[in-house]
């Protein structure tokens, strides 16, 4: 009996209602495998993605199941999932994991509590398709309730969702409304950033380190998931963006505020929410007009200091490394001080420096990158890989065996063949078996796997044709694992056009550059 090997696919989006918890999915799959063991079930392998909305993630990018469909698939034959709501919510979705489960191996997608949804019979994608439709249909229901709530309560004097803005807390109050009151001690770490920065005039950068080295904690940090707790994350600390944030929001004078999208721009400012009435008070004032007013002309006063350049991405993020500290490298623009773009070591420009505090000339980063990338790996070739069935010839073999031995019988004397046309026939098929058997024994079981092909183009090749797109380049080199670390020729100078690069092959050394 040949064994199917089954993935479990486990989902929750933020809800955390007990009924489909990833405990009570991965008990019912469990159970449901376990009644199927007598025709070979047995799982591999659970994906686990916790807090992922189906609505707006693809199975492909989840990070656990997507590693699995992406790397792993011959790992397994059938993708067994606890409801058709909990794998996917749009019908494009569905398709494509049907498709995607024919072009590897012909694989199976079963529900554990909708017994039509398995991947048996003629019908299997219409129906399918049927309940991806009638999920997805329920999802755009659900949001369309949610946002119809959302825009009655955003003229309201209540508190609809979301954590509530620095300084404030939210509680449910005697009507049964949610709505915010002053959280005291947030609102004494306002004041006292605003004495430091009207009366003492504070860099913003000294007062996040001040407020680091007390312990005082972040907003992110108030604000950590335990199950980035549990996942041992390090907790947000305080940086002068976050600073700047706070103070430049209506929210710590009680005004209730949205964010507004910027124009050309991928970040929103905050804004008070503006009815026929006006302004919408939501709660008591951390500060007061007078206070506000002097705290925008002082933060108005003050230079805008070097930010990351949001015009153009960082070009090989990922690859480009820190040589003190081994991080990202991030591309910073000065536009302010008409300074000249540079890649900085994220930890030096976040104040908590590796130690060394390297910068270095975005002019000379991609000139050193590309010089060095295709001195070493230039002539590699490509590979296009793509996904081979198994085989099971060891219960071909033993088929093979019986029937032989049934044919050999028949030519006996006195058999059915044992004579003429039929025994020439018959011996003739025992040669063809024979040659059959011989070739499967000397192959032997193969696994799914994947294999390799080359593309006729060397690596060279495909970083030229893609010139103008970074974003390719930097994919082929962080899926090979290859890294560049950069430090300065000259000790102790730092933002500098002197540098050298030390590479780090990765895995491409062990494994071929795919296209895909």
């Amino acid at each position: 009996m040949k064994t199917v090997r089954v993935l479990i696919a486990l989902r929750i989006s933020n809800e955390t209602d007990a009924s489909t918890s990833l405990e009570r999915q991965l008990q019912d799959c469990t159970a449901y495998v376990e009644e199927r063991q007598n025709l070979g079930w047995q799982v591999v392998g659970v994906a686990r993605d916790a807090h992922i909305s189906a609505t707006k993630s693809h199975p492909f990018d989840r990070p656990e199941l997507g590693e699995w469909l992406k790397n792993r698939a011959p790992e397994f034959d059938l993708l067994l999932f606890w409801k058709m709501d909990r794998f996917v919510r749009k019908v494009v979705d569905m398709q494509d994991m049907i498709k995607w489960a024919a072009a590897h191996g012909g694989k199976s997608l079963v529900s554990a509590k909708e017994p039509a949804l398995d991947m048996v019979g003629p019908f299997r994608a219409v129906i399918i398709d049927l309940f991806a439709a009638i999920a997805e249909t329920e999802a755009q229901n659900i949001s369309m309730r949610v946002k119809s709530f959302q825009n009655y309560a955003k003229s309201k004097n209540v508190w609809a969702k979301g954590n509530p803005p620095y300084g404030y807390e939210s509680f449910r109050d005697i009507d049964g409304a949610m709505r915010l009151r002053v959280r005291e001690t947030q609102k004494d770490v306002i004041r006292e950033i605003y004495k430091r920065v009207v009366e003492d005039g504070d860099p913003y950068s000294t007062i996040c380190d001040d407020l680091n080295a007390r312990d005082i904690m972040s907003p992110g940090a108030e604000r950590m998931s335990n199950r980035r707790k549990n996942n041992g994350d390090s907790p947000p600390i305080w940086r002068s963006r976050t600073i700047t944030t706070i103070l430049r929001s209506e929210t710590i004078l009680g005004w209730k505020c949205e964010e507004v999208k910027v124009p050309g721009k991928k970040y929103g400012v905050s804004q008070p929410i503006v009815t026929s009435e006006g302004k919408i008070r939501m709660a008591d004032p951390i500060l007061t007009d007078d206070e506000w007013a002097r705290l925008q002309e002082e933060m108005n006063r003050r230079p805008s200091s070097a930010r990351r350049s949001t015009k153009n991405t960082t070009a090989y993020r990922g690859v480009v490394l820190c040589g003190g500290c081994g991080r990202n490298l991030y591309l910073f623009n000065p536009e302010r001080q008409q300074g000249r773009p540079v890649y900085r070591c994220n930890k030096a420009a976040n104040r908590k420096s590796c130690g060394k505090g390297y910068a270095f000339r975005a002019e000379k980063v991609e000139e050193i990158v590309e010089a060095t990338i295709l001195g070493v790996i230039g002539d590699l070739p490509m590979h296009e890989r793509y996904y081979v069935k198994g085989s099971n010839n060891t219960q071909r073999l033993h088929e093979i065996e019986e029937y032989v031995t049934e044919l050999q019988r028949s030519i006996r004397p006195g058999g059915k063949n044992s004579s003429g046309f039929a025994k020439k026939s018959t011996e003739e098929e025992i040669a063809a078996l024979y040659e059959e058997h011989d070739s499967l024994s000397v192959e032997g079981d193969k696994p799914d796997r994947y294999e390799y092909r080359a593309t006729g183009e060397t690596f060279r090749h495909m970083w030229e044709r893609n010139k103008d797109n970074k974003d390719e380049r930097t994919r082929h080199l962080l899926k090979a694992g290859v890294s560049i670390r950069l430090n300065p020729l000259i000790k102790g100078v730092s933002n500098t056009l002197d540098f050298g690069a030390e590479v780090d092959l990765g895995k491409s050394l062990h494994q071929p550059f795919t296209i895909h």
